[in-house]
């Protein structure tokens, strides 16, 4: 596979993780919220660059002097870009980067008392939505859509549930809570894909040059009709 279309595996994605550590840096987004934050800027209709979006991931205002020399982190980052765009235009295959929780034993908790370990990646993906044009974010057709990961934002964090108690309510009604954490992961995932359809359909495939009628001129020059020359069936 082509290095530009390589996808990062999960020993990249703890490499990433651990790069991010090492910066020591209050602002930077861990691997959870920033692989939340780059699916929403994959939906965003005004189609930011790589060096838009960067600066975000290590600066709460996206100052680009905050970007880290350490080009190995950069590269899995926009390996993931890549990949995350490559899954949406697909219309399947996207598989969120969760840190699941773990119990006393070190196993992972995914019952409904796991589904916290989504509020990371759910909080980034509000983050990158706060950057969509207003007249999308503001559309009922987006904050309906939007419901599942907001709502699960403020469902699980204790702290952001006074301030996302609208949506919160809102959620109920609209989405049935998750019983456990494969669920949830279920719904986001679904809620990203109404998204796409609704910030960034995918582009029918236009033909160039107009169809050839089989009694039409052959274009290849012979004077022959299409349908005797390079319109013949074998």
């Amino acid at each position: 596979m082509a290095e530009d279309t390589k996808l990062i595996d999960s020993a990249e994605i703890e490499e990433m993780q651990d790069r991010i550590e090492a910066l020591k840096s209050e602002e930077a987004m861990d691997a959870g919220v920033l692989d939340g934050y780059l699916t929403a800027t994959a939906l965003n209709p005004a189609k930011p660059s790589e060096e838009d979006v960067l600066p975000f991931v290590f600066s709460a205002s996206g100052d680009p002097e905050a970007l880290p020399d350490d080009e190995r982190l950069l590269e899995l980052i926009r390996m993931r870009m890549r990949e995350i765009k490559a899954a949406l235009n697909a219309g399947g295959g996207l598989d969120p980067v969760i840190f699941p929780l773990v119990d006393d034993e070190g196993k992972e908790v995914t019952n409904e008392e796991g589904i916290e370990a989504v509020v990371p990646w759910a909080a980034g993906f509000m983050m990158g939505a706060t950057q969509w044009p207003d007249e999308v974010t503001e559309s009922d057709a987006t904050q309906k859509a939007l419901i599942p990961i907001a709502a699960r934002m403020a469902a699980e964090d204790d702290e952001l549930e006074a301030d996302a108690e609208a949506v919160y309510q809102a959620a109920k009604n609209l989405c049935p809570p998750a019983k456990d954490l494969g669920e949830a992961l279920y719904q986001m995932v679904e809620s990203v894909f109404r998204l796409k359809d609704l910030n960034v359909p995918n582009e029918p495939i236009r033909r160039e040059a107009p169809r050839v009628g089989r009694n039409d001129p052959c274009p290849c020059g012979s004077g022959k009709k299409f349908k005797q020359c390079c319109g013949k069936k074998a």
